[in-house]
């Protein structure tokens, strides 16, 4: 029987992921290229077993918080960047 707190128990169960339109593994969903979980993690996989139990076990509500907020709108991350840059050519114009 596989341990509870093995944070892996879960990583070879596969469904299609909404925003990369293909199947992928609970383990990808689970750290998609960082130490955080996907931000849809919950949405995904609450029908297929107690995602929010295995989330609570294995990370901080820190970490639970910091992976689950929203993305900041596009248009609002454009503008920071213009400005970023802008301050950068005033700070140093060569």
């Amino acid at each position: 029987m596989n341990d509870p707190q093995d944070i892996t128990r879960h990583d070879e169960r596969r469904r299609r992921c909404p925003m990369l339109g293909h199947e992928v593994p609970f383990a990808y969903c689970r750290q998609p290229g960082s130490d955080r979980p996907c931000r849809k993690v919950l949405d995904c996989w609450w029908e297929t077993f107690d995602v929010t139990s295995f989330m609570r076990a294995h990370y901080t509500e820190q970490e639970i918080d910091a992976a689950l907020c929203p993305r900041p709108d596009k248009m609002v991350t454009l503008v920071d960047l213009i400005r970023q840059a802008q301050q950068r050519v005033k700070k140093d114009p060569s």
